[in-house]
């Protein structure tokens, strides 16, 4: 039962990002919910690396579905540490943005997409196999295109089409080689 720990990362900041959609022009209230998640994943993430520290490496097949079909997800000391890191990162972030972003940009989205943009980062971070690697990562893309385009100036929008084409490739060739592996594992 206490693998399920290992889910807390991927969860806080995805009902984080759920709740803050339902109130996208409150900006003081985007603000507020931002920042208590953001330290309820700092102090979960503290916990399971402890959790990983003292009880080893704790894996979670989701449904008892085990690999190739069911989603595994793993907690070493590398993966608790980075996502350690990233809660730590992303409340520095939420704080910075109350002063820097301004409040127009604030009511586009901005809170749930960085939240949404930590539920791809973490689980790319705890993810066991290469085809969930590639579904967070396409989760970590698509928070980053909103945060690109807040605010829509002709210049924010240029480089986001040339960022959406370069990830547009990277993530081709990404998925061409995940299905290579999964043929070399197969022998076919």
């Amino acid at each position: 039962m206490m693998n399920n720990i290992i889910l807390l990362p991927i969860f806080i900041p995805l009902i984080g990002a759920i709740i803050l959609m339902l109130a996208p022009k409150k900006v003081i209230v985007q603000r507020t919910i931002a920042l208590i998640m953001s330290f309820i994943l700092v102090a979960s993430d503290l916990f399971l690396l402890f959790y990983v520290k003292n009880h080893g490496i704790t894996t979670l097949n989701i449904g008892n579905w085990r690999a190739p079909f069911g989603i595994t997800i793993v907690a070493d000391m590398l993966a608790a540490l980075l996502v350690v890191t990233t809660s730590f990162v992303l409340t520095c972030v939420i704080i910075y943005s109350f002063y820097s972003i301004g409040k127009a940009r604030e009511k586009f989205l901005y809170y749930p997409s960085v939240l949404f943009l930590i539920v791809g980062v973490n689980g790319s971070f705890l993810t066991g196999d290469i085809f969930n690697l590639f579904v967070f990562f396409e989760v970590m893309l698509m928070a980053s295109y909103v945060l690109l385009v807040i605010g829509g100036t002709k210049i924010q929008l240029k480089a986001t089409i040339k960022y959406l084409l370069i990830n547009v490739v990277g993530s081709a060739f990404f998925r061409c080689r995940d299905r290579n592996f999964i043929f070399h594992d197969r022998h076919t």
